[in-house]
C-alpha cells in the first residue's frame, strides 16, 4: 500500500479512450478559429463578417461544436478523477496527496502552455478546479449529480442577475453615465483586439508573450473565474457521477442510460443548439441584457445536451461492434500530447514570429488544415503506441506524478 504505480496500458478503459479521441477533434475544430483571432473577440460572439463556405463552416462549428466538446473533455476529466483516486486508494496510503501532485503537475503544463504557446489553455482551469474535487472523494453518484447541476446553474443565475441589474441601471438617472462607461470599455476592448491582431500577425515572440499576458489577465480577471470555475466544476462532478455509476466504465450494463442520454440530446440539446445558431449570433457578453441572458441559458442546455448525445451515440456504436471507432483510441490515450501539439503546430504556422500566415486563410481552409492534422495524429498515435507505452507528455506527467521515471518502451 505504500508505493503507488501508474495505470498500466492494459488496464485502460477502451471506451473512454475512444471518446477522448473523438473529443480532441471537436476541441481542435473550435480552437482553430482562435489561432487566427485574439481571445478577446470571444466577448463579441459569432463573426458574422464571413461569407460563403467560411460562414457555413463557422456557423456549423458555433452551433454544433463550440462548448460541447469542452464539456465532453470536462466530463472525461471527472471520470478520470474517480478512476485515478479509486486505483490510488488500492495502491497507496495517501491517495489525496498523490492526486494533488498530479493536478499540480497539470497546472504547470497549463501555465507553460498558456503563457508561452497559446492563451486558450484549458489545462490550468482543470488544475484549479481539481483542488475542489478533493472535497467530493466519497460522494455518491446521486449527490455528485446534484452538486454538478447546482454549480452549472450558478453562472446562468449570475448572468440573469447581471442583466436585471443592467436594466435597472439603464432606467435610473445615472443611465447616461453608465452607457458612457460601457462605450469606453467597448473602445478599450476594440483597441485590445486590434493590438492582438497586430502582435500575432507581425510581432516578435517576446511581443506575442507580452500581449498574451494581457489576454490572460482579461480572461481570469474581471469576473472570468466566476463563470469558468463553477461551470467546469459542475461538469466534472457530473463526469464523476458517470464513473461512480459505471455508465461508461461498464457500458453493457447501462444501455438504457446511454439511450436516455441520446434522447435527452435530441429533445433538449439539438433544439437549443439551433436556437443559439439562429438567434444567438449577435450575443455580446460585455453588456448583459435579457436577450443575451436567455441565449446564455439556452446555450448551457445545448452544451450539455449535445455532449450527452455525442457520448451516448459513440458508446452505443461501440457496444454495437463498430470497428472504425478503434482508430480513435490511440489518439485518446495520447490526448495531452495531441492537445498541446495542436497549439504548437498552428501558432507556428500562423504567428508572425514563425511562418506568418496569420489571416491568410478563411475558416473553411483552416478547418481543412485542422482535419488534416487530426488525421495525421490518428495515424501517428497508433504508430507511437505500437512502440511505446505512453505518449511523450503522458510519460512526463506520470513520471512527475509518481516522482519516478516510468518505463517508456514496450517490453
Amino acid at each position: 500500500m505504500s508505493t503507488a504505480t501508474p495505470t498500466a496500458p492494459q488496464e485502460r478503459l477502451h471506451l473512454l479512450d475512444i471518446i477522448r479521441g473523438f473529443a480532441l477533434l471537436g476541441i481542435l475544430l473550435m480552437n482553430i478559429e482562435y489561432f487566427q483571432r485574439p481571445l478577446a473577440e470571444m466577448m463579441h460572439g459569432f463573426n458574422s463578417e464571413q461569407v460563403g463556405l467560411d460562414y457555413a463552416t463557422a456557423w456549423g462549428v458555433f452551433t454544433f461544436v463550440q462548448g460541447k466538446f469542452y464539456t465532453m473533455f470536462s466530463l472525461l476529466f471527472g471520470m478520470g478523477f474517480v478512476l485515478f483516486l479509486d486505483r490510488a486508494m488500492e495502491k497507496t496510503n495517501s491517495p489525496r496527496f498523490l492526486f494533488f501532485r498530479r493536478i499540480f503537475v497539470l497546472a504547470l503544463f497549463g501555465l507553460v502552455h498558456m503563457v508561452y504557446i497559446w492563451g486558450g489553455d484549458i489545462l490550468l482551469n482543470y488544475a484549479i478546479v481539481g483542488v475542489f474535487l478533493l472535497l467530493f472523494v466519497k460522494t455518491s453518484p446521486g449527490r455528485l449529480w446534484k452538486w454538478g447541476a447546482a454549480f452549472i446553474i450558478i453562472p446562468v443565475l449570475l448572468y440573469w442577475l447581471g442583466a436585471w441589474g443592467m436594466q435597472m441601471a439603464l432606467n435610473s438617472p445615472a443611465a447616461p453615465e453608465i452607457l458612457a462607461d460601457f462605450e469606453q470599455s467597448r473602445i478599450e476592448m476594440q483597441d485590445m483586439i486590434a493590438a492582438g491582431h497586430q502582435a500575432y500577425s507581425t510581432g516578435s515572440y517576446s511581443e506575442v508573450v507580452a500581449y498574451r499576458l494581457g489576454e490572460i489577465a482579461m480572461m481570469y480577471g474581471g469576473g472570468g473565474l466566476v463563470f469558468f470555475v463553477p461551470t467546469i466544476l459542475g461538469t466534472i462532478l457530473i463526469g464523476a457521477a458517470f464513473a461512480r455509476a459505471g455508465i461508461f466504465t461498464q457500458p453493457r450494463e447501462h444501455r438504457k442510460a446511454l439511450r436516455n442520454m441520446v434522447l435527452f440530446g435530441v429533445i433538449f440539446g439539438l433544439p437549443s443548439a439551433l436556437i443559439v445558431g439562429f438567434y444567438g449570433l449577435e450575443m455580446e457578453m460585455m453588456v448583459p441584457d435579457y436577450h443575451s441572458a436567455l441565449i446564455f441559458t439556452v446555450q448551457a442546455i445545448s452544451n450539455i445536451g449535445l455532449c450527452f448525445a455525442y457520448m451516448g451515440i459513440i458508446a452505443l456504436l461501440f457496444l454495437g461492434g463498430k470497428k472504425w471507432l478503434q482508430y480513435l483510441a490511440p489518439a485518446g490515450r495520447m490526448a495531452l500530447t495531441n492537445y498541446l501539439t495542436h497549439s504548437i503546430v498552428f501558432t507556428t504556422l500562423f504567428y508572425g514570429y514563425a511562418f506568418g500566415l496569420y489571416g491568410e486563410f478563411g475558416r473553411f481552409a483552416t478547418t481543412i488544415f485542422a482535419l488534416a492534422l487530426y488525421a495525421g495524429q490518428l495515424w501517428l498515435s497508433t504508430w507511437w503506441l505500437q512502440r511505446y507505452q505512453y505518449g511523450p507528455m503522458e510519460w512526463l506527467w506520470r513520471s512527475a506524478t509518481y516522482m519516478k521515471l516510468q518505463p517508456m518502451r514496450k517490453a
